[in-house]
């Protein structure tokens, strides 16, 4: 399922999130990444569907399906990072758990959660993103990353 939805993905040209925006948090690199699902809009009361849910209705119910195999909880919304190497931070916005799943033709980038080593090739992690400080370690090669959370 991972190897599909790998394909999939390098089809796909996502925005590049750039280091200086407004909407970035301080220290992200340039990456690639889209928020699918649910999202709340800055300066909007309703949640609505994601710009990238509209765009990509198909790989959205791809990534969506994959998340309800995975995760043992509810969620309303997913981030879709490429090649991303998060610095130190917690979720301040997210409400409860986040599952956390990876997979592409890397090595290394590996996720530490309170200091704690993880691997999440193709292994789901389940922790708290908003009370836990968590990152992860540079990699090599092409790596997707998946997290699940309300």
């Amino acid at each position: 399922m991972y190897r599909d939805l790998y394909t999939k993905l390098e089809k796909v040209t996502f925005d590049l999130k750039k280091q200086d925006g407004p909407n970035n948090r301080l220290g992200f690199p340039e990456h690639r990444g889209a928020v699918f699902g649910m999202i709340k809009p800055r300066f909007k009361s309703k949640k609505e569907l994601s710009k990238f849910s509209k765009k990509y209705p198909e790989l959205y119910e791809d990534i969506k399906r994959l998340g309800e195999k995975i995760c043992p909880f509810s969620f309303t919304s997913i981030q879709l990072n490429k090649n991303c190497t998060c610095p130190p931070h917690k979720d301040k916005h997210n409400v409860g758990e986040s599952c956390l799943v990876s997979f592409g033709e890397y090595t290394e980038g590996y996720i530490y959660i309170d200091g704690v080593q993880h691997n999440a090739y193709e292994n789901p992690i389940v922790f708290n993103g908003h009370e836990l400080e968590h990152w992860n370690s540079p990699h090599e090669g092409t790596k997707y990353s998946l997290v699940y959370f309300s």
